[in-house]
């Protein structure tokens, strides 16, 4: 006789051959950006900023007297310390910066002398400065890379920098990327000779801006009537311009490099981002480049432009005893 059949079999065997329910894959946390990044910490990343600002306005002597620099060095650097664990080290912190604040600020040591100490403490930094950019290298996006690259370019701390000529040299490869660096290398020799009074090339320099062809198309021009205007354009502009007063070509000049810097920065803006990006990190920037760029390219950032307000300075510093003096230009 045949056993008798199971009726729960059947549906045993069911749930049994069921696929197993897979637990659901999460998503990968999103990147943090480089704006959430300094949201999150801003008074840390304004002290760094203030920081890396007064080492590329010391190297690039872009400060009106080296007393102003002397003084933002060092409680730039005190401000920045106290921001990180070694403002638990007494050594450092009423030690080191002490002294190096005491010569930084004394009217009888050399100025030579100064700016020697003064490098020996940006070499001292600098691992720490290293390890800073590393860190924030991982919150770069293509377009912060893109805008870094820009503000390289037109930042007077920056664009006269080893580093900016590698990487005018390196965007160069890319010829449209090349005729936005000409035209924005033309706009800062215009300004130098406007700086100086000399007007001697107005006519020549109006002659290399390039026009908006694409204008002149939309009025149903044949090319060799559009190219024979602007042929006749620049003559009678470098003929008239021969005539004009000092007053009217100081005007005209001063219009020529807004011209240029503005449609500069607009074929810049509309470039291959993921180029640019490439571009920079091949011209290889140091340290403090790098940051100083990357926190003011941020626009996020709490206090655009890496200045410290003196409130926020002397709360940064907290008890240092060199740190809430007259001094020291905190205003108290």
């Amino acid at each position: 006789m045949k056993a008798a059949k199971n009726p729960n079999e059947n549906n045993q065997k069911e749930q049994t051959q069921q696929p197993t329910a897979q637990p659901q894959a999460q998503k990968p946390a999103a990147k943090q950006t480089l704006d959430d990044l300094i949201r999150e910490n801003g008074d840390y990343y304004n002290a760094l900023n203030a920081f890396v600002r007064s080492i590329k306005q010391f190297e690039s002597n872009k400060y009106s007297n080296f007393s102003e620099i002397g003084r933002s060095f060092a409680s730039s650097l005190g401000a920045y310390l106290q921001q990180t664990s070694l403002k638990d080290d007494s050594k450092v912190m009423n030690g080191y910066l002490v002294g190096l604040n005491s010569l930084l600020t004394d009217n009888s040591i050399d100025t030579d002398k100064k700016k020697q100490y003064i490098q020996r403490a940006i070499n001292q930094a600098m691992p720490l400065l290293s390890a800073e950019y590393n860190k924030i290298k991982g919150n770069l996006s293509t377009d912060d890379y893109h805008n870094m690259a820009q503000s390289s370019l037109n930042d007077p701390m920056i664009m006269i920098s080893p580093f900016a000529n590698n990487l005018k040299q390196e965007l160069s490869k890319n010829d449209t990327y090349g005729k936005s660096i000409k035209m924005s290398q033309l706009a800062k020799d215009i300004e130098t000779d406007f700086k100086n009074d000399n007007f001697s090339k107005l006519g020549e320099y109006f002659e290399k801006i390039p026009y908006n062809k694409e204008a002149f198309k939309k009025l149903n021009l044949k090319d060799e009537e559009i190219n024979k205007m602007m042929d006749d354009a620049n003559k009678i502009f470098k003929d008239l311009s021969s005539n004009l007063k000092e007053d009217d070509k100081k005007r005209l000049m001063y219009s020529m490099t807004s011209i240029l810097s503005e449609e500069s920065n607009k074929q810049f803006s509309s470039l291959d981002k993921s180029y640019s990006a490439n571009s920079f990190n091949n011209a290889n920037p140091d340290a403090t480049t790098g940051l100083y760029l990357a926190l003011n390219s941020a626009s996020g950032a709490a206090e655009k432009g890496g200045k410290v307000s003196p409130e926020n300075m002397a709360k940064m510093l907290g008890i240092n005893p060199y740190a809430a003096g007259p001094g020291m230009g905190l205003g108290y």
